[in-house]
């Protein structure tokens, strides 16, 4: 009987699915209307027609590019351009302290200094270059090593946080 019963439940699924796919298609065919496509405006006309369409200018002026890229100390320079703007400051007194505020160090030898001469504005350093009468010699974890006008080694550490 359980055959029969699941025989029985079976025809009934299918002919109720048939009826409601019959009467779908009947209600699509006499029901529906012909679609028309909606066409898109044409161009505007008169005065908004005359206007061009409007770009961005470009307002970076090549100044700021260019110190832009001067100061990237993730970039790579060529010869010609490795000197830093520290050598763009004019000769500083030697009484002014000269003060470190950070270092990088690169296992490729792309290290640098984040330093200070007096009140100046910080400057990014590399071995070789100069801030004031200072060349940076050597860069290691919170230390640089410079020599001095008079050719005295001198080393500064980064201030630690709090001091």
């Amino acid at each position: 009987m359980n055959e029969r019963a699941a025989v029985g439940t079976a025809l009934v699924g299918a002919s109720t699915f048939a009826a409601a796919a019959v009467s779908t298609l009947a209600w699509a065919v006499f029901t529906s209307q012909p679609v028309t496509p909606i066409r898109a405006p044409g161009p505007p006309t008169g005065r908004i027609a005359s206007i061009k369409r409007i770009a961005p200018a470009d307002t970076t002026p090549d100044e700021l590019i260019a110190r832009a890229a001067e100061r990237d100390p993730f970039g790579t320079k060529p010869k010609a351009m490795a000197q830093s703007s520290a050598l763009a400051i004019a000769p500083i007194a030697e009484q002014q302290t000269l003060r470190v505020l950070g270092t990088v160090i690169d296992s490729l030898g792309g290290s640098f200094v984040f330093c200070q001469l007096g009140a100046t504005s910080p400057v990014l350093l590399r071995v070789g270059q100069r801030i004031g009468g200072f060349e940076l010699r050597r860069v290691e974890k919170g230390i640089a090593e410079f020599a001095s006008p008079t050719g005295d080694r001198v080393e500064r550490q980064v201030p630690r946080a709090g001091a």
